[in-house]
């Protein structure tokens, strides 16, 4: 509250000094009462920020991704929020999610890892990190990161798909296939399923070439902006192969946007109007054209400076119409219209000067200037709220905070008429400075190093830092895409994609600066919604700000009734913990105040006296926000520093101890002819999985092998038809289980055939059907698992991980320092717990590892004081 107070003063007093012409009583009520609206905001609803920083910006198979996560309020960036939990996902570029973790708050913020599978398939992929109180925000305001993920490991089989257009909406797509020895693999049968134009009626069996390659013709809808990729997998005996390659967007279509300053464009005044080029697969396209009136004569032109955006000035004329004639790069020409000039309306102009912003105001609204007020807030703090008796002014850009600043023009009734973004760069940032303690390290030497954070006024910052430390040839630092200056400065507080973030913040002031306009004028839609707040319309919350773990659901009764005031008991063995509850009058429980983490399973027991029969407890499940990050298609890196990476990487998991995978030969297996099943619904199913099939995938859980039927979707325990969803109906031997532990319990080992149905063949099972059907048929001599009773169940929710250290060899004794065993670390350290003693000093001791590289230094934080840290250097790599 006192930091909230501070920065409400904070607020008027910049107020009266920029507003040194309007200081009467009515003024400076009226600035009060909008300097509390938003301070209200800031108390009822605070956002959050979630940053994560990544040990390296690419990934192999079988490594881990070493992360450690800040989370700040979103107004102040201090890192002091209630949250102690932070979820973290790997998600693909089909926006399923492959990993998803959850992270509890220590002293020095949030730090852990997510762990690759070597068999994970190489690809383009995103990191999403949020709070539970973060949805209410909505997943636009959600850190994402893309990352892109290669396997080496996996390599007994390998494919590559080409494209080559043949004819308007017409493809041909060649799949090739090689072995480790890069031979090509020929004569080997290849389903292939894509995922548009109906899945289940596109799937087709080719046989490799002696190329060891296929040809396929596909037609793509342009119109479709859906993910696109086909399924590929090959089930021969020894030749076990599955994949899934994403498809480029093949349009050369694009779309131009216009975005007159301030909102509205006007007549009979000149006007900036900035516009952005998109292509239909979601990236910036550059153009250039020319600008018509109705009647065709030429007014402006245009050209796009950074990805695809671009500004001009112009001067409409009432009952004029104008269109734009605008060709890409590529030669490809489309006309588009621009906004339709209004008579009336606001807008308003602002352009940077020798360190002063310079604002006009154009008001054509009938009304005099006074009636009107220009409103300026950063980051949900109002800065200053003054009367226009002036059309136009300026003032120091130096009294701003660094980063995405609102200028709106309101009345006096709170009804916002246009509005403006401007990005400071009054960026006063700490000072890092490093020191090793020698110029250059040899093989497995120590490192000693000391990096000083003081702030700009020459004083210690104390705070929490991370730092990684990286092979300088096998992993490049990513310039281009967000670190902790360029996400919480700009790419947090705006929604929608933006390219190359941190190509804003490069050593070109100038450059930097009309870029980042062309942004502001560009990206429309932002975190804090002026209109609303100025109005006293704050944001419900739905979700809750998450101090500790919780447990909730339901008790009913025999009669499927809420059983109310019921008592219930959970136990965990994390620790020991027995916790009692009781059920609501709605027969709803809370369990909460608890820790456990991850792969713990809880006991839920629920017992009411003088009550008929028995209650059965019905855990709520979990619930997670909808994956929808935009992940651009991206081919893979072929160049020599990548094809070191992934020899390196590759060598390091296999000297460590990592499996291989070795492909058997051919075994014949003699068994007598099984009886053939035979149900009611035989011969109605959509498809079915025969024993035959599932021999292929012996001991395989059975919600693994209905996932890769057509069609159906299974996430943890949620499965779904596509189409609906609700969850289908399963049946075990023509029996519904009781729950799906019933189904977890199963494995191809158990099962005979499995049938689907969907749609029109499901109704024969009625109303039930609906969603659709699953069966099941057991082996003769297999059965489901016996029956616990209702009242007692299991739960298994997401837990905590359990901390984990990056491993650093030391070298301090011979017997080490000697070993003939290579270390092939790409990532040299990494330690996310940093603090700074009180001088600003981090002390960092670590081993160099074999290969004579260079390595990158990379080092971020977060202040207490919200002062956002980076830095970046070399360390010097010699064999001596």
């Amino acid at each position: 509250m006192k930091k909230t107070h501070y920065h409400f003063l904070f607020s008027l007093i910049i107020t009266f000094s920029i507003c040194s012409n309007s200081t009467d009583a009515q003024v400076n009520s009226f600035s009060t009462e909008i300097a509390k609206k938003f301070v209200k905001q800031s108390i009822n609803a605070p956002q959050e920020k979630a940053y994560l920083q990544t040990d390296k910006p690419y990934y192999c198979a079988g490594e881990d991704i070493w992360f450690k996560g800040y989370v700040v309020n979103a107004t102040t960036h201090i890192p002091k929020t209630l949250s102690r939990y932070l979820y973290v996902e790997l998600i693909d570029k089909s926006n399923a999610v492959i990993t998803r973790v959850k992270i509890r708050k220590d002293s020095l913020g949030f730090a852990g890892c997510i762990k690759l599978k070597p068999d994970i398939q190489a690809g383009n992929y995103s990191l999403r990190a949020y709070t539970n109180w973060m949805q209410n925000a909505t997943p636009d305001f959600f850190f994402s990161k893309n990352i892109d993920i290669a396997n080496p490991i996996d390599d007994q089989i390998t494919s590559q798909i080409d494209f080559r257009r043949t004819k308007k909406n017409m493809i041909e797509a060649i799949i090739s296939f090689i072995d480790a020895s890069k031979n090509p693999i020929s004569g080997k049968s290849i389903d292939v399923t894509q995922n548009w134009d109906n899945p289940q009626n596109r799937r087709n069996t080719v046989v490799t070439n002696k190329k060891g390659q296929i040809n396929m013709q596909l037609s793509i809808d342009t119109t479709n902006l859906s993910t696109k990729f086909l399924d590929v997998s090959m089930s021969d005996p020894g030749s076990k192969y599955k994949n899934r390659l994403f498809l480029p967007e093949f349009s050369s279509d694009y779309d131009v946007q216009f975005f007159p300053e301030g909102g509205t464009a006007l007549v009979d005044v000149q006007q900036v109007i900035a516009f952005k080029a998109i292509g239909y697969d979601g990236m910036s396209v550059e153009v250039e054209g020319k600008v018509y009136t109705g009647s065709n004569e030429e007014v402006a032109e245009l050209r796009s400076s950074n990805k695809g955006m671009g500004k001009f000035s112009i001067e409409m004329h009432p009952g004029e119409t104008y269109y734009a004639m605008i060709k890409t790069d590529k030669g490809f020409e489309k006309k588009f219209n621009l906004p339709v000039p209004q008579a009336t309306g606001v807008g308003l102009h602002i352009l940077h000067s020798k360190g002063r912003i310079i604002y006009e105001v154009i008001n054509k609204t009938g009304k005099p200037n006074s009636a009107y007020y220009l409103l300026i807030h950063s980051r949900g703090k109002m800065i200053a709220a003054m009367k226009l008796n002036s059309p136009a002014g300026q003032f120091a850009e130096s009294i701003l905070p660094a980063g995405i600043a609102t200028f709106s023009v309101i009345d006096s009734i709170g009804n916002t008429y246009c509005e403006r973004l401007f990005f400071v760069r009054t960026m006063t940032l700490p000072v890092l400075k490093m020191e090793s303690d020698k110029v250059s390290y040899d093989k497995r030497e120590p490192v000693d190093l000391k990096l000083n954070i003081q702030s700009a006024m020459g004083k210690p910052v104390n705070g929490s830092f991370s730092i990684s430390v990286t092979d300088s040839r096998s992993v490049r630092i990513d310039s281009l895409n967000d670190n902790v200056l360029s996400y919480l400065l700009l790419s947090s507080d705006i929604k929608g994609y933006i390219e190359d973030p941190a190509s804003y913040f490069t050593n070109n002031p100038i450059g930097d600066r009309e870029k980042l306009d062309l942004l502001m004028m560009t990206q429309a839609w932002r975190r804090f919604s002026t209109s609303d707040v100025v109005k006293g319309k704050y944001q419900a919350q739905s979700f809750y700000m998450e101090e500790g773990q919780t447990l909730t659901g339901k008790v009913i009764n025999v009669f499927n009734k809420p059983s109310k005031k019921c008592g219930l008991i959970m136990i965990s063995p994390y620790r020991g913990k027995i916790r009692l509850a009781q059920t609501d009058s709605v027969g709803r429980y809370l369990i909460d105040g608890i820790e456990f983490p991850d792969s713990t399973t809880l006991i839920l027991k629920a017992k009411k006296d003088k009550s008929f029969g028995d209650v059965e407890v019905v855990p709520d499940p979990e619930e997670f926000p909808k994956s929808s990050v935009f992940i651009p298609y991206k081919s893979f890196d072929n160049s020599n520093e990548s094809a070191e990476y992934l020899k390196q990487s590759k060598e390091k998991y296999f000297t460590d101890g990592g499996m291989r995978v070795v492909n058997l030969g051919l075994v014949t297996v003699k068994a007598a002819k099984r009886d053939t099943v035979s149900h009611y619904y035989s011969g109605m199913e959509d498809m079915k999985f025969t024993s035959e099939r599932l021999d292929n995938y012996p001991g395989m859980g059975i919600l693994d092998v209905i996932a890769m039927m057509p069609g159906v979707q299974v996430s943890g325990e949620k499965v779904t038809i596509r189409g609906n969803s609700k969850s289908p109906l399963f049946l075990i031997n023509e029996v519904e289980p009781i729950n799906m532990d019933d189904i977890n319990y199963l494995t191809t080992n158990d099962v005979e055939e499995i049938s689907l149905f969907k749609g029109a063949s499901a109704s024969i099972f009625g109303s039930k059907g609906n969603a659709g059907v699953i069966a099941i048929t057991l082996k003769k001599g297999a059965s489901i698992k016996p029956e616990t009773e209702i009242s007692i169940t299991t739960v298994t929710p997401l837990g905590f991980q359990k901390p984990t250290e990056f491993y650093m060899p030391k070298y301090d004794v011979d017997n080490n320092r000697l070993s003939e065993k290579a270390d092939l670390r790409t990532t040299i350290y990494w330690n996310p717990k940093l603090k700074a003693d009180v001088n600003g000093i981090v002390h960092v001791k670590f081993y160099t590892a074999d290969k004579a590289n260079d390595y990158s230094v990379v080092m971020e934080g977060i202040g207490d004081d919200g002062q956002i840290c980076r830095y970046t250097g070399i360390l010097k790599r010699i064999d001596k």
